[in-house]
């Protein structure tokens, strides 16, 4: 296992490399939220649906890496909320939320640091979200965490009534499962 996880970390990740052959995921225990704070009513969103393709070259190196997320799979528990949202983005113009890998670096300390494309709202934008990769059980376990300010893909910060504004900063996790 060592040794998988050595290439994991050194090889570059090539988003244009063809498909040769998936890592598939246990879609009951990967999950992807967003932490949104707002003046009175913080809330975590989920998304419901996604896809996460790693496509894995013949000596088990990644190759390419690519996530993506309907926008309107994002549920926030409130049927309002999730509308309001889903017009503020755009979604009927902009559907899904897609990042790239481009390539997985080292870190100083533990884990690593994903480098790749994000585009939301039509905007596609460098990101580095550090990541931990680990084996549990022969199992891969890809966990991350990394902030985002939607201003920054073009989107306006949200206020009502002149004194509730909710963050344009947000919080996304990620914990990915390899399926057995």
């Amino acid at each position: 296992m060592r040794t998988r996880y050595s290439r994991l970390l050194c090889l570059p990740l090539l988003a244009t490399a063809a498909w040769a052959s998936d890592l598939h995921l246990d879609r009951g225990q990967s999950r992807l939220e967003i932490s949104v704070k707002s003046t009175i009513d913080s809330f975590v969103a989920e998304a419901t649906a996604f896809d996460a393709r790693v496509s894995l070259g013949p000596s088990a190196a990644i190759e390419a890496a690519e996530v993506r997320v309907p926008f309107s799979a994002i549920r926030t528990g409130k049927e309002d909320r999730d509308r309001d949202m889903n017009a503020w983005q755009g979604t009927a113009r902009f559907p899904d939320v897609v990042f790239t890998l481009t390539a997985l670096e080292p870190s100083t300390g533990a884990g690593s640091t994903a480098v790749g494309r994000l585009r939301l709202h039509g905007v596609e934008r460098a990101v580095r979200i550090p990541v931990s990769l680990r084996a549990v059980s022969g199992t891969w376990v890809i966990d991350g965490e990394a902030s985002l300010d939607t201003r920054e893909y073009g989107l306006p910060v949200i206020t009502k009534l002149l004194v509730l504004k909710v963050d344009p900063v947000v919080k996304v996790r990620f914990h990915l499962v390899e399926a057995p």
